[in-house]
Parts: C-alpha cells; structure tokens; sequence
C-alpha cells in the first residue's frame, strides 16, 4: 500500500477576502505546502481556509474541507478537493486535527485560539504526542508571552510550538520536521 501523503491543517479567521493581507498571506501559505508535497486541510469556508485552499489547488495540491451543518454557511469554499461534512462543531475539530499531521495557525478569533488550545490539550494528555504547531504572525509574540506568563502553557506544549514571521518559514518548519 502506498505512504499516505502528509497533511497539514492551516486554521484562522472565517472573515479575509481575496485581495486582503490575510486571506493572500494563507493563500501563499497553501501554495507552498502543496509544493512542498503536503496536502491541505481546512475549516473549508472562506476566509483562511477559503485562500490556503486555493493556494493549494493553484499548485496543483490536495485539499480537504472539513465543515458541519450547524454553522448554516452552506457548502464548502470552491477551491476543495473534497469535503466532509461532520454534525457538529466537536466533531469537526476531531476530525481536522485527525486528518493532519501539523498544524499551522493564523490569525483568528475565539474558534482559532480554542483549536490552538485544544492541540494544546491533546499534546499534554498523551494524545498528540508527536506534531508540529506553527504559529505565523508576530501578533501571536504577545499572545504565547502572556500565556506564559501566567503559567498557562507548559514546557511540552512549547516544545511542539514555533512562532515564525513568514508563510516561507511556516513551511519550512513543516518540511524540516519529517525529514
């Protein structure tokens, strides 16, 4: 049976559009991950998901959407290569942390830091145990430093946690973790 090809999910806001620094810095994102030989696995809406999935697929990438009913925004972004569909949002995130095999974070809201945490959470209770977590924005300096300050992550967690500055690094701390 052939290797399954590696994947990584990218998580961030619902709310970028094309054109917007956001939306254009996970597009570029997508398009090196695919690149790279990775597959990409998203929320599968707009905004983040909507721009690494297209980057993806513009290199001639895979990408996967994970979605769910209860947040009514109907199917999928169209840049997908597949979409699966879960009942709620508990399942969804399950389903998008099981599917990848890192993780790279954007910026988001409350939805984004709760996936960040709950990576967090798996990691400390044995249950990803081995990942890589990559946090791309200097916006997350302050965020990680006021965490730790408040003694609300520990070493472990840190230890699977990069903070970097640019979609190039993102993917690199990626690729340089498999081989």
């Amino acid at each position: 049976m052939p290797e399954r090809v590696r994947a990584v999910a990218v998580f961030g806001s619902s709310e970028p559009v094309a054109g917007e620094a956001l939306y254009e810095e996970a597009r570029r994102v997508g398009d090196l991950l695919a690149r790279s030989g990775f597959s990409v696995v998203s929320g599968g809406y707009g905004g983040v998901m909507e721009g690494a999935s297209r980057g993806a697929r513009e290199a001639g990438g895979h990408c996967i959407g994970v979605t769910t009913s209860v947040l009514r925004r109907g199917a999928g972004n169209p840049f997908l290569s597949e979409e699966q569909r879960e009942p709620d949002l508990f399942l969804r995130t399950r389903r998008l942390i099981e599917l990848s095999d890192a993780y790279i974070i954007l910026r988001g809201k409350s939805g984004t830091l709760a996936e960040l945490m709950f990576l967090w959470a798996l990691n400390r209770g044995g249950l990803l145990p081995s990942t890589r977590i990559i946090l791309l924005g200097d916006f997350w300096e302050e965020i990680l430093g006021s965490l730790q300050n408040l003694n609300m992550v520990e070493t472990d967690q840190m230890a699977i946690t990069r903070m970097v500055r640019t979609p190039e690094q993102a993917v690199e701390q990626i690729a340089s973790f498999f081989r």
